[in-house]
């Protein structure tokens, strides 16, 4: 027992032994489509737009093959309402959501000693920050149908959620430039648990947002003697 004691810390200490952290940046762009409990009207279909993915990303390496990994990013998630009866096919609505989210993952990596793939695992947790709608509308005036550009700041309701939780995961692929310096590409999914619309008394009109982001990044490693 002593010796199974022995041989776990021993373990315990080479895996802080090599534990550094790293620090570093990322941009890209995502794509947000909708899923939302009353969106099977013959008149309505729901698309993917694009969005920005910016942020910074810290990491904790525990051992060469697992880490612990969280970013906290400024995004867009958005998506379009779409018109389609007769006279109203130029009707559309872009809704322009702006959430400052973080992940937290565990990554998995395996690979050379430059090269490195990753397998990223977790969840996240985020805050609608703001929304903008654009798009074209219609008036109405006797027999004549006039269509009308808008673009505004929405403001929020009751019915809106700002705190927002989900899933995420992706992969990635990393490449060390140096001893201290590397770049890497990352596909990270976000899968909402929490719907950003709470619905109306009568009506319960749940809305899920499902993003892709690809982003770059480029990190800095600490070294053992920088951490202390």
């Amino acid at each position: 027992m002593k010796r199974i004691l022995f041989l776990f810390l021993l373990c315990l200490l080479q895996q802080t032994a090599v534990a550094q952290w790293s620090l570093g940046v990322h941009g890209g762009a995502n794509s947000t489509s909708i899923t939302r409990s009353h969106a099977d009207r013959v008149d309505e279909t729901y698309s993917s737009l694009c969005g920005f993915d910016l942020g910074i990303n810290g990491r904790y390496t525990i051992n060469p093959w697992l880490s612990l990994r969280a970013d906290l990013s400024l995004m867009q998630r958005n998506h379009r309402l779409q018109r389609h009866l007769n006279y109203l096919s130029p009707v559309h609505t872009d809704h322009r959501n702006t959430y400052l989210t973080l992940p937290l993952m565990v990554d998995f990596s395996f690979g050379g000693s430059k090269l490195k793939g990753h397998l990223l695992l977790g969840g996240y947790c985020g805050y609608w920050m703001g929304q903008r709608v654009s798009g074209t509308t219609y008036t109405m005036s006797d027999y004549y149908v006039f269509f009308v550009d808008f673009n505004e700041r929405r403001d929020f309701t009751r019915e809106d959620r700002r705190f927002n939780a989900g899933l995420s995961g992706g992969v990635a692929l990393s490449y060390t430039l140096a001893d201290n310096i590397a770049l890497s590409l990352d596909a990270l999914y976000y899968y909402d648990l929490l719907s950003h619309h709470k619905g109306y008394l009568n009506l319960q009109d749940y809305r899920y947002l499902n993003t892709l982001s690809v982003t770059l990044g480029i990190s800095y490693q600490f070294t053992k003697k920088e951490q202390q």
